[in-house]
């Protein structure tokens, strides 16, 4: 009895050191995959992290080149009232644009009086308002539109026709204006102006600086090269992939942090590595680890790569039934030219571009003084400019547009966690209506231009906490309290850049010691010799 215990004892023992000695196996095989993870895909990526982090300070201040509303008004010539002949109706027949219609505009191209149809597909077309002659664009146009619009004698140094997409006209949104016309004018600031041949509007204007700025910002930042960034599902895998790789290697790097952390009794450092870079990197990225991967796993969100996140714009339905319909121009029975002097004589200031909108099948003038500034008219009727839609109109066109019931209506005369912008240029004041359905919808409306700004579902506030909140840090408590939010960020990107470049000179220092071992035979062999 006393022969088989112990040979039961020892068999147990046996087999207990080897199901530990496998264990012991197995961590270290794991331990060494993620090293081996962790050093091959920062090899691959260390240059580009760093990259990013550095352009990531510009990008707090300097963003990719734009005209904005404001700015584009700006160089507009003020709409001459009395040259306009024709009514919005006659002038979508003469450009041959079937309805329905997306948008319509009024405004001045050189000295003349224009309208600018849209339809659904995007496709524009510009008719003259005071003949039945559709725009066509040349370079002696150009010129004109570039001294009229500035509203002085500019000197140009040269005019070029393009016919395909540049660096500063990347994105599908300057397809539509193709050709464009680049004016470089001869000032100091080397100042370059598109012009669309579409529409014959400025669409964008930069100079030396702006250029100067987006190559050290957004272009790197976001793989802005114009070869790439016109091909736009390749520019987005490449985003994608190289962003899904880094949150690899950093998992793989904070879990290799994690098993290092070794602490010597009567010492402060935690890290095992005598060797100084290798030491610093442990540190920084132990501190700043989890930093480095949240901002690239926002990053990677960003991109939408399951297209899972709704978009925020109103669908094509939605923004049907918002109207009550079609956008229908025979409705316009005020003249547009009288509407001009009633929007301009109340304003005190001259009308910039003139829209046509419709809300509930009703339609109305919206006059464009500034990109702020702005006064409605009805174009059924022979009423007074006002400054809002109804309210009761307002909400008539939510219950339309989305039967659901309204669970909170208010008006928002600051911004709020989903409503807001950095440089504080959204316009305000603006309805919030929370709807009580499925997907949680939320609209917001500005009463002044009778435009559902934006729209978020549940998933889209989700979506706004995990990609913005991470990756700009731009939680209300602190975003709109400067410079508290520029300290903060700078300091988590001074520690993320920390760790980068920690990164980049051990990879250097790797491949310093691998072309020395590779040499080495060939070096040994000239000495013997």
């Amino acid at each position: 009895m006393n022969e088989y215990t112990d040979t039961a004892r020892n068999n147990h023992r046996t087999g207990g050191g080897l199901l530990s000695s496998q264990n012991n196996q197995s961590a270290k095989r794991f331990k060494e995959w993620i090293r081996l993870i962790h050093r091959y895909l920062a090899f691959v990526l260390c240059l580009m992290f760093l990259m990013w982090f550095l352009s990531g300070f510009v990008l707090m201040y300097k963003d990719f080149p734009s005209l904005n509303m404001n700015e584009s008004l700006t160089l507009r010539s003020p709409i001459s009232s009395s040259e306009i002949r024709l009514p919005p109706h006659m002038a979508q027949v003469q450009s041959g644009m079937e309805p329905p219609l997306l948008s319509a505009r009024l405004g001045m191209v050189s000295d003349r009086p224009v309208y600018w149809f849209q339809d659904l597909q995007g496709q524009l077309q510009t008719v003259y308002a005071d003949t039945v002659e559709r725009l066509v664009m040349d370079t002696m146009l150009a010129r004109r539109i570039v001294n009229d619009d500035q509203n002085q004698e500019q000197s140009i140094q040269r005019i070029d026709r393009m016919t395909e997409l540049d660096q500063w006209t990347p994105s599908g949104e300057y397809v539509p204006h193709m050709p464009m016309y680049r004016i470089y004018l001869n000032d100091v600031q080397h100042t370059v102006l598109y012009i669309s041949s579409a529409t014959g509007e400025i669409v964008q204007e930069l100079n030396a600086l702006d250029k100067f700025w987006a190559w050290l910002g957004p272009i790197p930042h976001w793989i802005y090269l114009r070869d790439l960034r016109v091909r736009n599902n390749v520019w987005r895998q490449v985003v994608i992939w190289s962003a899904a790789i880094g949150v690899v290697m950093c998992i793989a790097g904070m879990i290799q942090g994690i098993f290092t952390y070794k602490r010597k009794s009567g010492s402060r450092s935690f890290s095992p590595y005598n060797k100084r870079w290798f030491r610093w990197h442990h540190y920084t990225g132990f501190i700043f680890g989890i930093f480095v991967f949240t901002w690239i796993f926002s990053g990677l969100l960003s991109m939408n790569p399951l297209y899972y996140i709704p978009e925020r714009a109103l669908s094509g339905p939605e923004h049907l039934q918002w109207q009550g319909g079609a956008l229908d121009l025979r409705n316009f029975q005020m003249h547009p030219g009288r509407a001009v002097e009633l929007l301009s004589a109340h304003g005190h200031s001259p009308v910039k571009e003139l829209h046509m909108i419709q809300i509930q099948a009703r339609p109305y003038y919206l006059a464009y003084f500034t990109g702020d500034k702005t006064l409605l008219l009805a174009g059924d009727a022979g009423s007074e400019p006002m400054k809002s839609i109804p309210e009761d109109e307002l909400l008539s066109a939510v219950k339309r547009m989305n039967p659901s019931p309204i669970a909170e209506y208010r008006l928002l005369t600051d911004y709020d966690a989903y409503y807001y912008a950095k440089n504080r240029d959204k316009r305000l004041p603006v309805f919030r209506v929370k709807m009580d359905d499925a997907p949680g919808t939320w609209y917001y409306i500005d009463p002044q231009t009778g435009a559902v700004v934006d729209k978020y579902q549940s998933i889209n506030r989700l979506s706004r906490w995990v990609y913005h909140g991470l990756h700009s840090f731009d939680f209300p408590q602190i975003f709109f309290k400067r410079p508290l939010w520029d300290i903060i960020v700078i300091v988590l990107m001074t520690g993320g850049m920390s760790v980068s470049i920690t990164g980049v000179l051990l990879f250097l220092r790797w491949m310093k010691r691998k072309g020395t071992r590779a040499d080495f035979p060939k070096r040994s062999y000239q000495s013997r010799g």
